[in-house]
């Protein structure tokens, strides 16, 4: 291994915290702290005041993930090829790089990364916000979640996503204490949900999952619109949320509801096979 980062100290984890809860990677100082405390190879520093956070991406994947990466353009190379042996010695397959603008994803291409997706981000202004209506199907109802409804929710996420998407139980579980998870419900079964958050006026809709054998039916219409007016009876001046460009009938759907997309994209990366140093 290169050396070139190390496990922070915890003095060292408030210069760290900050940038981490800007890029939503964690809430606050105390979240760092615990991940820190149960696993401390996560949290990287250099010697030139650099750092990066690590985070298995799916507990059924052997997949590394870089969460959040601060240095400079230059150093990414480096940093990443150091950050690719510590996934190896932890015993994973892959490292998946962060997500970035495209313009921003030649350092990762640099240091062997390849381009694994596009990712495009859509926003709605808060004028169409206050047009949205329930809309609901017949017989269909959505309601906050709570803490007895994890189950059925992992179960539907599994049966909407594929396994590189599909949510872990320890995924689902923090962003539910973290976000608003509303559920659409059919004759007493899951067949939908949501997951949305408002910060500093800013509303961000996390995920959408609608059953296979009720999508074409206003499900994920109804709830896209539910969860808009949330946000925006909780002060969001606009709503923005990111879909695969490959997810065609995903960008109708947001498109159908007034949703625009930014310009530009995001793009993942992931690393060849890891051999241990």
């Amino acid at each position: 291994m290169s050396g070139l980062t190390a496990p922070a100290r915890r003095d060292e984890l408030r210069w760290i915290a900050p940038a981490a809860a800007r890029a939503h990677v964690v809430e606050d100082i105390d979240e760092l702290l615990e991940l820190w405390t149960l696993s401390p190879w996560r949290v990287r520093v250099t010697a030139r005041g650099e750092a990066a956070l690590l985070g298995r991406w799916r507990a059924h994947l052997g997949l590394c993930a870089v969460l959040g990466l601060w240095c400079s353009s230059d150093r990414i190379p480096s940093l990443v090829g150091d950050l690719r042996d510590v996934a190896a010695v932890q015993g994973f397959s892959r490292l998946l790089g962060p997500l970035v603008p495209e313009e921003a994803v030649g350092p990762y291409l640099d240091a062997g990364l390849e381009r694994l997706e596009r990712i495009l981000v859509l926003r709605l202004e808060s004028p169409r916000i206050a047009r949205f209506t329930p809309g609901l199907p017949a017989s269909v109802t959505v309601r906050t979640a709570t803490p007895p409804d994890l189950p059925a929710v992992l179960a539907c996420d599994a049966a909407a996503f594929d396994d590189f998407w599909r949510y872990d139980e320890a995924s689902l579980s923090r962003y539910a204490r973290s976000e608003r998870l509303a559920l659409a419900e059919k004759d007493g079964r899951l067949i939908g949900y949501t997951l949305a958050t408002v910060r500093a006026g800013e509303g961000s809709l996390g995920r959408l999952a609608v059953a296979q054998d009720e999508r074409g039916h206003g499900v994920g219409r109804a709830l896209v619109s539910e969860a808009a007016r949330w946000m925006a009876a909780s002060g969001a001046r606009a709503v923005t949320l990111s879909t695969q460009e490959t997810n065609e009938s995903s960008r109708r759907l947001y498109a159908s509801l007034g949703f625009r997309q930014l310009p530009g994209a995001l793009v993942s990366t992931v690393s060849e096979p890891l051999q241990t140093p």
